[in-house]
């Protein structure tokens, strides 16, 4: 369940990014393209790299509560 998410994930997170940064530019909104860019640089990261991102927030979360 969890690889069956993780790859149609993957392909959403890809899907909704092209669509969202299209309809932003075709409105010429390039200040709020820019910001968008930038979150979905991110949500990138997050989606594509999940067992990284569970590595490092695991080690904050036990650095944080002293585990």
């Amino acid at each position: 369940m969890y690889q069956w998410f993780l790859t149609n994930a993957q392909s959403l997170v890809l899907l909704a990014i092209v669509v969202i940064g299209l309809f932003l530019g075709f409105k010429r909104e390039f200040s709020k393209l820019i910001g968008f860019l930038v979150i979905a640089l991110i949500a990138v990261g997050l989606v594509f790299n999940a067992s990284g991102v569970k590595d490092v927030l695991l080690s904050l979360f036990n650095r944080i509560v002293g585990a």
